[in-house]
């Protein structure tokens, strides 16, 4: 029997861009997937400025001395005829205070940090199907219970919000473990572009649609966000049972030359058995825990949902609060950063991919540019935000809010696909730890708004702003001195090692053969 030698194994090419395409049809599931999870979540965000009767704690401010100028300046810029007009068009009656609504927002990122220790490793070991699964399912029994609990107890809200984070914490190990099975590795900067679509195009639908479901007077208008994004839930549930598999073995709709490519494309980075496992030896911990391009890794997922989670979580707040901008044009305002992500992200991931396979960069080389054009122009956008941006300047806040998408959208040719390659094997291992970084940093920037955004005032925006620069500079220096995208030594599978040496000493039997006649 003749091994194959994963450095030199040159699989035959099976077209990605086909209906018949297998893989093809597990990333748009995969992007549907993230569409649910991200709007089952995100929806809050939105619904929150028609919930909550928020101005029973801002107009405070007009009481308070130290801040008492700076509102009046403040409204003076606009006119108090536009400002009223603006408070009119939200009609919340919730008395939730801005603390109060920033512990909703992060209780169900605390909720995640409790799953995510152990997501990866099940992803990995049993596979994602299931997990995936059940997450959708719980997030979206949360949200058809969310009116009845939101205007019965704001604790009982606050706790729901902590469950619903259960079911979130699985998602983001078990998509990428599921990812690394069914995806070989010359096409996953556009895999990866692909799925995490569903992220932005959940955002552009929950802002687009929350605005319209806030005005209507049938159930009270805001309980109609959380109950059609639960239908929708229901449709991806449904789907995900029929055609959704763990690996390409256990697919019954793909053909064999599919099934052929994506193995042999897959040799030498993943554990390619019978096994349902991905992997079957033990988890090199020491390696991981060492491994600068992990932590590179880390501090990119921390800075990007540290900045993700300003815009999907307080975005709508901050264009009524300082911008001064009406119900009915919220929503379209807050989905531009998120149609900006969601085109370039995918020119960019086929431009990378195919930059790489025509040999005009390395793999390091590409997710250091790419990273680098994320951070230094997600700092740009923010001190631009923080010292150039108020209710007289929206033609400017519209551009930053483009350019701030689409700098955004770069990571996922960056650390994610750097994530990806680095340790293959261990993909549902390392985003866990991922996740656990991006759960940390969506807390952080939520806690941060919540203790500073105290009146809602330009100067406390503009704080919270030039941090979230400080921070994303810091992180683009970090990379590309530390971040790679190169399987690590430590990651290579046994099996592969074993099948390499066998052919070194095949050779070196061949070549002493040759010798000796």
């Amino acid at each position: 029997m003749v091994s194959v030698h994963p450095e030199t194994l040159q699989p035959s090419k099976y077209p990605l861009w086909t209906f018949k395409s297998a893989r093809l049809r597990i990333a748009f599931l995969l992007m549907f997937c993230w569409f649910c999870a991200m709007a089952l979540r995100v929806n809050l965000s939105m619904a929150v400025v028609c919930m909550v009767n928020s101005t029973a704690y801002e107009n405070t401010a007009q009481t308070n001395p130290e801040f008492a100028n700076l509102t009046l300046n403040e409204a003076s810029k606009c006119g108090g005829e536009y400002g009223e007009k603006s408070d009119d068009s939200y009609r919340g009656t919730l008395l939730w205070s801005s603390k109060m609504i920033s512990m909703l927002m992060s209780s169900g990122f605390y909720g995640g940090l409790v799953t995510i220790w152990i997501a990866g490793y099940l992803a990995d070991r049993f596979g994602a199907k299931i997990m995936l699964l059940l997450a959708i399912l719980d997030s979206m029994v949360i949200n058809v219970a969310t009116p009845v609990l939101a205007t019965t107890s704001y604790y009982a809200m606050l706790g729901s919000r902590g469950i619903l984070g259960l079911g979130d914490g699985l998602i983001f190990p078990a998509v990428s473990s599921m990812s690394a099975r069914w995806f070989p590795p010359s096409e996953r900067s556009t895999m990866a572009a692909i799925t995490t679509s569903g992220n932005q195009i959940a955002g552009v639908f929950a802002m687009v649609i929350s605005p319209y479901l806030c005005s209507v007077d049938f159930l009270g208008g805001w309980p109609l966000i959380f109950y059609s994004f639960a239908l929708v839930g229901f449709v991806w549930i449904l789907l995900w049972c029929l055609f959704a598999s763990n690996s390409p073995e256990q697919n019954k709709y793909i053909s064999e030359e599919e099934k052929t490519y994506i193995n042999n494309s897959l040799a030498g980075h993943i554990y390619n058995g019978n096994s349902k496992k991905l992997y079957t030896s033990s988890v090199p911990w020491l390696s991981i825990a060492t491994s600068l391009p992990i932590y590179a890794n880390i501090l990119c997922q921390f800075t990007y949902n540290f900045s993700q989670g300003l815009l999907q979580n307080y975005l709508p707040l901050y264009l009524k609060q300082i911008l001064r901008v009406e119900l009915h044009n919220n929503g379209m305002l807050a989905m531009l950063p998120f149609i900006t992500t969601l085109i370039t992200k995918n020119f960019a991931g086929i431009l990378s991919d195919k930059l790489k396979n025509k040999g005009h960069m390395s793999n390091t080389a590409g997710v250091k540019i790419f990273q680098a054009l994320e951070n230094f122009g997600g700092a740009l956008c923010c001190v631009v935000m923080a010292y150039f941006i108020d209710c007289t300047t929206l033609p400017l806040a519209i551009i930053i809010f483009l350019g701030y998408g689409a700098f955004y959208s770069f990571g996922i040719c960056g650390f994610f696909t750097s994530q990806l390659s680095v340790a293959p094997q261990y993909t549902g291992i390392m985003f866990s730890i991922l996740k656990i970084a991006s759960v940390l940093g969506s807390v952080i920037a939520v806690e941060l708004v919540g203790s500073i955004n105290v009146h809602g005032t330009e100067a406390e925006w503009s704080l919270i702003w030039l941090i979230a620069a400080i921070l994303n500079a810091f992180t683009a220096l970090f990379y590309i001195i530390f971040g790679s995208a190169e399987l690590q030594k430590w990651a290579a599978p046994k099996q592969a090692e074993k099948e390499i040496q066998k052919d070194r000493n095949s050779e070196s039997s061949d070549s002493l053969d040759e010798i000796s006649s």
